[in-house]
């Protein structure tokens, strides 16, 4: 959103400035009350909104969930990279581009979390908090044993963090569909 605000407020001044005919001078007006709404938590005809929503650039309301959805979507589209060094890459170089995967994953997952916090009553958190505990182990688990197929050779640690990777990915979908508002 400060995004947003410090590329609408110079452009408005910018256009208030230069503008000569009351036609621009009334929709400048009408977009800084619009930008002074969105501060306020408002939506365009003045009511509350809730505050983990904001508008987009057809000023439509577009939920936190929504955001992270394309986020997450984001996050998909920048791995394709990483993914031909996996497919096409020396042992070393799947490696590193594995562990990237999974540091991206886990990035969003932690912001998730984060976005979490603020959303859920306490009661909530704490039980997610038990529930994150309890799926970490898990997803460990599951990559120990899934690595155990290549234990000794060069694609054990590979393995281990690609369970990772793809468990947090699943991760950050499930938190976002079932958690999020």
């Amino acid at each position: 959103m400060r995004k947003l605000l410090g590329i609408v407020i110079p452009f408005l001044l910018l256009f208030g400035c230069s503008s000569t005919s009351t036609g621009n001078a009334d929709k400048e007006k009408e977009d800084a009350s619009v930008v002074s709404e969105e501060g306020e938590g408002k939506t365009e005809d003045g009511t509350a909104k809730d505050k983990e929503e904001v508008l987009d650039e057809n000023k439509t309301v577009v939920s936190t969930k929504e955001q992270y959805l394309e986020k997450l979507s984001e996050i998909e589209k920048s791995l394709a990279d990483l993914e031909d060094k996996i497919q096409d890459g020396t042992q070393t170089e799947m490696n590193k581009a594995q562990a990237e995967i999974f540091v991206r994953w886990d990035k969003a997952l932690n912001e998730i979390y984060q976005t979490l916090e603020k959303q859920l009553s306490t009661a909530e958190m704490e039980d997610l908090r038990e529930e994150q505990r309890q799926w970490i182990k898990q997803r460990d688990e599951t990559a120990k044993e899934e690595s155990l197929e290549f234990e000794g050779g060069t694609l054990e640690s590979f393995q281990y963090t690609s369970t990772q990777a793809r468990m947090t990915k699943e991760r950050c979908y499930v938190l976002v569909k079932d958690y999020m508002k």
